[in-house]
């Protein structure tokens, strides 16, 4: 392939970079992958199973690739097969610990975890919010690409992943299932000395007033 005018090799390897990030994006097939792994004791005997199914894959990595950062100098190397690695692994290494979090304020119940090292927030979310999500989902990767393509101003919390995560008990027949939704935490790296809340609605959406929590 010929270069681009006025273009040199690394700014050409850029630009096709950010044209095939765009492409995984936006694409409109259902890239869903279910990954399926069993526990077994000392005998050998099958004890638990487990399944994880990751929604929108590919357009999920794109998104992360595109927002997340790359390692701990917070610089974005998009571009660079190291830096797209490294936000994955990061990623996975954020999630691999996390802590129950009593999120102040909201009316839907919704139990929340925070990582570990505070990167990532995560929702527990019902099966029908799990569908409306994915019914909309090619309209929220076609937003954020227009952000970081187009600079379209925006202060959306980026949800990075979603997943339902299922386990069986083989022993007891005890049976669980789950769905979440991974979303950046706005607040890490930051000194922040006050904090508000955007709502769409007024009706029923008054915080407590309470003394440790004066600012927010």
């Amino acid at each position: 392939r010929s270069k681009r005018k006025g273009m040199s090799g690394s700014e050409q390897k850029l630009s096709y970079d950010k044209i095939d990030l765009g492409k995984r994006m936006l694409t409109r097939n259902k890239t869903h992958i279910k990954h399926t792994f069993r526990d077994y004791d000392d005998k050998g005997n099958h004890i638990a199973k487990f399944v994880c199914t990751t929604f929108w894959a590919t357009q999920f990595q794109a998104v992360r690739q595109a927002f997340l950062k790359s390692g701990s100098n917070d610089k974005m190397i998009l571009g660079s097969t190291y830096g797209k690695n490294q936000i994955e692994k990061n990623f996975v290494k954020s999630l691999s610990a996390s802590l129950m979090w009593n999120a102040i304020g909201g009316k839907s119940g919704a139990s929340f975890s925070k990582t570990s090292d505070d990167r990532f927030i995560i929702k527990a979310i019902s099966r029908t919010e799990l569908q409306m999500f994915l019914d909309c989902a090619p309209a929220y990767f076609e937003y954020l690409s227009k952000a970081f393509f187009h600079g379209l101003p925006t202060m959306l919390c980026k949800i990075v992943g979603v997943y339902q995560i299922g386990y069986h008990n083989i022993e007891t027949g005890k049976r669980t299932m789950e769905q979440v939704a991974v979303m950046q935490n706005i607040f890490y790296g930051r000194n922040v000395s006050r904090v508000f809340d955007l709502k769409g609605s007024l009706r029923g959406r008054f915080a407590k007033n309470l003394s440790s929590n004066r600012d927010k």
